[in-house]
C-alpha cells in the first residue's frame, strides 16, 4: 500500500471516529433571571425536565443539600425542594439593600454580599454582612472603593473572592471590633466591567466569569491574567454577559452567557457555553423556546 493510499485511509478512519462519537448530553440545574424560573434540565430523557417558579431575579443559584436549591432576590434568599418543587425556606433581611450574593461558612452561618453606601459623606461601597448558624447578625464589613458586587466564593484559606464592576478582589474580613475589610489583592478586568463570579482553578489561580467583557478569564494566584477564553457562536448570536460557571473534574469550563433581562433576550445568543482546557467550545445549550435568559448553573452529571 503506496503512502497516498496509508494517508487517504488515516483520514477516513479519523473522520469517522470524530463523526461516529456520542454527542454530550448533560443534566443541569439552571437559574432563569428572565422568567423567574429554576429549571431541571435532562438532555437524556426530556421527559424528566421541569421548572419550578421562583422570584425574580433568581441570582446566585447554588446547591445547599440533595435536591436543594438556594437563590437571591431583593433583600432574601429562598431555598426551594426540586423534588417537592416549591419553597422549604426564606431569610429576608430589611439591612440586605443591594443582595446578590450569599456564601455558606463553615460554623453554619453564612455571608451576605451588598452594594451600598458607607463612609462620610456616603462614598460607594460592598458591603459583607456575616450571620450566624441561627441567623443572628454578628458583623459587618465595608469596603470603600468598590461597586456593584456580583458573586462572592469562601476559600479554604478563609479569605473571600468578591466580584464588582472592575474585576475580582481577594479580601478578608474586618476584625472584631472594626467594621474596616481588607483587600489583599486586585484581578483587574482586562476590559469590560461587572465580573460576575470568580472560583478557584484546578490548575491553580482563579476563573473569572468577565460580565460585559464576554469571556472567561484565567488568573494566577498574584493577579497576572494567563488565558482569554470566548466563544465564536454563529453569525447573529453574541457573547452578552458571562456570569454562573462551574469548573469539572476534567479541567472543562461551563458558563453562563446572560443574555439580559427580558424573557426574549435569550434568541440573542448561547444560553450555556461549555468550554474544554484548551478554550475550544465543546458543547452549549441554545433553546430559547424553552429556557430564558441564565444567569447560573450547576451540572448533575
Amino acid at each position: 500500500m503506496n503512502a497516498r493510499i496509508l494517508v487517504a485511509t488515516f483520514s477516513v478512519l479519523l473522520s469517522a471516529s470524530v463523526f461516529s462519537a456520542e454527542p454530550i448530553q448533560r443534566i443541569l440545574v439552571i437559574a432563569d433571571e428572565s422568567r423567574s424560573l429554576v429549571h431541571y434540565v435532562d438532555q437524556t430523557n426530556t421527559n424528566n425536565n421541569f421548572s419550578v417558579k421562583a422570584n425574580r431575579p433568581v441570582w446566585d443559584l447554588k446547591r445547599v443539600a440533595k435536591n436543594k436549591y438556594r437563590y437571591v432576590h431583593g433583600n432574601s434568599f429562598t431555598v426551594i425542594d426540586l423534588k417537592e418543587r416549591k419553597d422549604v425556606e426564606t431569610f429576608s433581611d430589611n439591612q440586605l439593600g443591594g443582595l446578590s450574593t450569599v456564601c455558606d461558612l463553615p460554623d453554619g452561618g453564612f455571608l451576605a454580599g451588598t452594594s451600598q453606601k458607607a463612609g462620610e459623606p456616603a462614598k460607594d461601597a460592598v458591603v459583607v454582612y456575616r450571620y450566624a448558624a441561627d441567623r443572628k447578625l454578628v458583623s459587618r464589613s465595608v469596603y470603600e472603593g468598590l461597586c456593584n458586587i456580583r458573586m462572592m466564593t469562601v476559600l479554604k484559606s478563609g479569605e473571600v473572592l468578591l466580584s464588582h464592576n472592575d474585576g475580582v478582589v481577594r479580601c478578608t474580613l474586618a476584625p472584631e471590633g472594626s467594621e474596616k475589610g481588607t483587600i489583599v489583592q486586585a484581578y483587574k478586568l482586562p476590559r469590560g466591567r461587572n465580573a460576575y463570579k470568580a472560583i478557584p482553578r484546578k490548575g491553580g489561580g482563579f476563573w473569572v466569569a468577565g460580565g460585559y467583557a464576554g469571556a472567561l478569564f484565567a488568573y494566577s494566584d498574584d493577579g497576572q491574567l494567563l488565558k482569554t477564553f470566548q466563544a465564536q457562536q454563529p453569525e447573529g448570536l453574541k457573547n452578552c454577559f458571562y456570569a454562573g460557571l462551574v469548573e469539572q473534574a476534567n479541567g472543562h469550563v461551563m458558563i453562563a452567557n446572560w443574555t439580559g433581562h427580558g424573557a426574549e433576550d435569550s434568541k440573542t445568543g448561547w444560553q450555556v457555553i461549555e468550554f474544554d482546557a484548551e478554550g475550544n467550545v465543546v458543547w452549549h445549550l441554545h433553546d430559547p423556546m424553552a429556557y430564558g435568559s441564565i444567569s447560573d448553573i450547576d451540572i448533575i452529571r
